[in-house]
């Protein structure tokens, strides 16, 4: 979207319901393979309370904060060179323009229903707008073949949206701005722009929301909300909630958001092969933010540290979990019961529940730090 085409959107927020030697070796693949892809769980969409922000925050929809939360999460994979974004300034956004989809349907997969449009773009003055904008997208968008309409909880022009702006932020191989997650790392996206930037600098947040849309008012209203939200308390899931070195392997592990899941990959230099597994993640984030050598495979890593109950689990914490009969998999717990994982082939490093499909699994928690 452009300044120029987002003027009008002022009103949006007001839409009605809108993963001997050659024994040796063969054992350690095949262990590395058990520890790392042996797995497929249930699909789960990625959940508040990690990387900072708060475990829930009235009047936003809890899948809308954790699509905020991955967003700012993840967008340093699509424009590495953003500093600064955190899931309130998405958040501002949203507020502005859609109330974070109040009054709709929000899945857990982050689909909205109904869609939400903005007015006809015809330059009839309806919503302040007086510059026509003929279709761009034959309506496949926003439903009208005549004009373009922004659409989603973001408010995207179909024109913008169709181009570098378009994101898949929930890893379905779909770029729709009526997914929240596909519309909050598109917003971050955005937002950051293609140059270096550091929306943690008020002059260049400022610059970027006005960017989003040619109007002081907006940006006033905007970086209000986001002052509103950076003051809230993060949830005892967030890496900053973790003091020392708890929080330096979360932040560490947080960072890798959206890295593809690769068997056997991950060292603790960072991603191999081009991504990490599951105990390759562990692997990487122990050592980068605690400087803890840790073996392996998830199996080695169940005889480090000492045993924890769930009960008495502290962000920070390596749960290893038996889903296939050979405690297979690992991840960081979070805290808010969660954990961040690579999860199996075809994923991404991502934040997910402990609720529901693992939590039916035995676990062996294991306190390294």
């Amino acid at each position: 979207m452009t300044g120029k085409g987002k003027v009008f959107l002022a009103g949006s927020a007001l839409l009605a319901p809108v993963v001997l030697v050659l024994g040796l070796v063969v054992l350690f693949v095949a262990a590395v393979a058990n520890g790392a892809a042996g797995h497929e769980e249930a699909e789960a969409a990625p959940v508040a309370g990690a990387g900072g922000a708060p475990g829930k925050v009235a009047g936003i929809n809890p899948v809308m904060l954790s699509a905020y939360t991955r967003a700012s999460s993840q967008v340093t994979s699509v424009r590495p060179k953003c500093k600064g974004m955190r899931w309130s300034v998405i958040a501002g956004i949203g507020k502005v323009e859609s109330n974070h989809a109040a009054g709709r349907t929000v899945a857990a997969n982050g689909n909205i229903t109904p869609h939400i449009l903005g007015v006809r773009l015809n330059g009839s003055g309806v919503g302040g707008n007086r510059t026509s904008f003929t279709d761009t997208d034959r309506g496949r968008l926003d439903g009208d073949t005549s004009y373009d309409r922004a659409v989603g909880p973001m408010q995207f022009l179909p024109s913008t949206w169709n181009g570098p702006t378009g994101q898949d932020g929930n890893n379905d191989g779909l770029k729709d701005p009526h997914n929240a997650f596909d519309a909050a790392l598109g917003t971050a996206a955005y937002l950051c722009g293609t140059t270096a930037t550091n929306l943690k600098k008020t002059d260049q947040l400022r610059k970027a929301i006005y960017r989003y849309n040619h109007s002081n008012t907006y940006v006033n209203d905007v970086t209000g909300y986001v002052a509103e939200y950076d003051a809230l308390p993060v949830g005892t899931g967030g890496s900053a909630a973790a003091a020392g070195q708890a929080g330096a392997v979360i932040r560490a592990a947080s960072a890798e958001i959206g890295t593809p899941y690769v068997w056997g990959g991950g060292s603790t230099t960072g991603p191999t092969k081009g991504g990490y597994d599951c105990s390759g993640l562990m692997l990487y984030a122990f050592h980068t933010g605690a400087g803890v050598a840790l073996p392996r495979t998830s199996q080695q890593m169940r005889h480090t540290g000492t045993h924890v109950d769930r009960a008495d689990m502290q962000p920070g914490d390596l749960i290893v979990i038996n889903n296939d009969g050979n405690w297979g998999h690992v991840g960081l717990y979070t805290g808010n019961h969660t954990m961040i994982h690579a999860p199996r082939p075809g994923k991404t490093v991502e934040t997910t529940s402990l609720a529901g499909y693992w939590e039916k699994y035995d676990w062996d928690v294991r306190r390294v730090l």
